[in-house]
């Protein structure tokens, strides 16, 4: 008999864990404009000698992701998701000392441009360098972790996640030679009781995402070395 019932919840537990239509659903909508989560925040400024003595340009992040934030939905955050990654990368590269001078560049009209306008664009800007970045992931996944039974019936735990990746290029505008190019991927990870989820758990998350991020990439730029001299 207790092998039955060993195999009875084990059949149940595999069913349900085979359900994603269910459990993903509707269960995370956006809030309300005014109680959306920003995930813009200020970086710690570095104060040194500029690694690079050069003027970097950044150009608008191209959007190249495969799937919306979740479900169909993108607006969970105060700014739209591309806007608040521009101001991100601006703030952290800015306040990174890496580079003499960083300004934002806005007049990108081709989200797949060639070495050509990139090198028109920076020589318009009076950069001496171009990042140019896709940006591939930034998504959220809320995915069951443990069920169990309880007085009230079944309990289900989930893992809920925020996954960040983007491809960064750096581009010497004289020469138009590509002198970094690197993908950066990272995932934040936090554990809920069903129902539980709040929206300060997706603002950690995704500020836990971009710091991991950003400290990938500005130690891959820092190591760069000659390279961009």
């Amino acid at each position: 008999m207790r092998n039955f019932y060993n195999l009875f919840l084990g059949t149940i537990f595999i069913a349900f864990f085979n359900m994603p239509m269910l459990i993903h659903g509707n269960e995370i909508e956006p809030a309300k404009k005014s109680k959306r989560p920003s995930f813009v925040y200020k970086p710690e400024l570095v104060r040194r000698t500029p690694k690079y003595e050069q003027k970097l340009g950044i150009l608008p992040i191209i959007d190249s992701r495969a799937s919306m934030f979740y479900g169909e939905e993108d607006d969970f955050y105060k700014d739209p998701i591309i806007v608040g990654l521009n101001r991100i990368f601006n703030l952290e590269l800015r306040y990174s000392g890496l580079f003499a001078e960083v300004a934002s560049i806005k007049d990108l009209s081709s989200v797949n441009p060639d070495i050509r306008e990139i090198q028109s664009i920076g020589a318009s800007n009076k950069t001496n360098l171009i990042l140019l970045t896709y940006l591939t992931d930034f998504n959220f996944n809320r995915t069951p972790a443990d069920m169990y039974s309880t007085m009230g019936g079944w309990q289900v735990d989930f893992a809920n996640s925020v996954k960040l990746s983007f491809i960064c290029q750096i581009i010497d505008v004289d020469t138009g030679l590509i002198l970094l190019a690197e993908e950066i991927s990272r995932e934040s990870i936090e554990y809920a009781k069903s129902g539980s989820f709040e929206m300060n758990q997706l603002q950690k998350m995704t500020i836990d995402a971009l710091k991991s991020s950003f400290t990938d990439l500005k130690i891959l730029i820092q190591e760069n070395g000659l390279r961009l001299k």
